[in-house]
């Protein structure tokens, strides 16, 4: 594992994690970001490239099922943005788009999981153990793949709160690792109908 980055590829742990346009916005501020990416290339700070995890006309890429967590986002108070879509899924039941938060390691994090046909979900990882916490659908989500949905969340120690296209859509429970936690993006999808996901304007502001 690179101190830079960690990541996850592998379809038993995502499959796991399942037994359950343009411009993100409101609390986020890129100017006096703690990281913030467009995507114009791929930073050191998001690892190296590889087939799974690239960057592609201004979007970073995750094809199939794998993550990607920039350990320079690390903080314990977060404003997090991002614009994310399914561009291509042949299963979009099976193939949602996510963004981790307060990643301690691939057994300890948080998630938000959207998928292409207006459903979300946000999971808890601890010890390797997945919870589901809620699972909604809203009429906030844009449907369809290729779909661009701008996904925000405000991080407080013992709750987050999850707006998707500018409108707040839940508030809940969470529990703040100790030392904060690294901020990631995710897809996941079955290997007999690999998916591929896009994820551009992204930024953390500490709080």
């Amino acid at each position: 594992m690179r101190s830079s980055s960690s990541r996850l590829a592998g379809l038993v742990v995502a499959l796991g994690l399942l037994v359950a346009n343009h411009g993100a916005q409101a609390a986020c501020d890129p100017e006096n970001a703690l990281y913030e990416d467009d995507f114009a290339f791929l930073d050191a700070s998001w690892g190296d490239a590889d087939e799974a995890v690239l960057v592609d006309d201004g979007a970073l890429v995750i094809k199939g099922a794998g993550g990607v967590v920039n350990l320079e986002t690390k903080t314990k108070g977060a404003a997090i943005c991002v614009d994310m879509s399914v561009a291509e899924a042949p299963n979009v039941a099976g193939s949602p788009a996510g963004l981790v938060f307060w990643w301690e390691d691939w057994k300890n994090y948080y998630a938000v999981f959207v998928w292409a046909d207006g459903w979300l979900e946000v999971r808890r990882m601890s010890d390797g153990t997945s919870k589901t916490l809620f699972t909604q659908e809203t009429s906030a989500l844009k449907t369809g793949a290729g779909a661009v949905n701008s996904i925000e969340l405000t991080l407080q120690p013992k709750d987050a709160t999850l707006f998707v296209n500018a409108k707040e859509v839940r508030r809940f429970k969470a529990k703040r690792p100790k030392d904060g936690g690294a901020v990631g993006l995710y897809g996941i999808s079955p290997d007999d109908a690999s998916a591929t996901f896009t994820f551009d304007n992204f930024v953390v502001n500490e709080r």
